[in-house]
């Protein structure tokens, strides 16, 4: 009788089986179920529902609801996942963590790669480079999702020429990193403006005179 062995030890990292070129699946069934398993804890770790988990493992809902309680002692989250890009556009801080979310998949994106890790490998770079996270794994998990549905693509910011992710019928032309960093200087001069009283932003730069953004 043939037996398939897994052309790789086992490891808790999750690294690729190179017993595949092509993708990351192991061709024991056993071994790539476990493998799922493990991406599993570790997106439910880092905070993902039942949902969002089997969507990105291909496991079965009643696995995911038993794995769930023992690793959290208590039943997952209900409700919806995110739908709707409102709350990333309601201001600028928002959408600069969006885009932060969107440069790091470009980096680490690879086709022999799951979903479930390259979102885990998205997700823990982004909390590290990040001092304060304004996005937990459900919102970063979305904003992978607009990317590779085309609900969202890439724009070209007008003062520094770097490309940023923004809505297919956006008309915006400067990235959400500029318009942080022009509140408190100008885009002309460079120079630091000086608050009104009241703390009403001005129009206008002290400096050179120039309009602001």
């Amino acid at each position: 009788m043939n037996r398939r062995l897994c052309p790789a030890p086992f490891d808790s990292n999750l690294m690729p089986c190179p017993g595949s070129r092509r993708d990351d699946t192991c061709p024991v069934e056993r071994c790539d179920y476990a493998r799922k398993i493990l991406e599993s804890i570790h997106l439910i770790r880092l905070g993902a529902r039942i949902g969002l988990a089997g969507q990105l493992t291909g496991l079965e809902k009643k696995t995911l609801k038993r794995l769930y309680r023992e690793l959290i002692g208590s039943p997952s989250p209900s409700g919806q996942l995110p739908y709707s890009d409102t709350w990333l556009l309601e201001n600028d801080r928002n959408q600069f963590h969006a885009n932060l979310i969107w440069y790091l998949y470009g980096r680490l994106n690879r086709p022999e790669l799951r979903p479930a890790r390259i979102l885990i490998d998205v997700f823990e770079l982004y909390t590290q480079m990040t001092r304060e996270p304004r996005l937990d794994l459900t919102r970063a998990a979305f904003v992978l999702r607009l990317f590779t549905t085309g609900l969202w693509n890439e724009h070209r910011c007008c003062l520094c020429n770097t490309a940023f992710p923004a809505p297919v019928d956006s008309n915006q032309t400067i990235c959400p990193g500029c318009r942080l960093y022009h509140r408190y200087r100008c885009h002309r001069c460079n120079m630091p403006l000086s608050p009104k009283s009241r703390g009403v932003r001005r129009k206008r730069c002290g400096h050179c005179g120039g309009a602001l953004i």
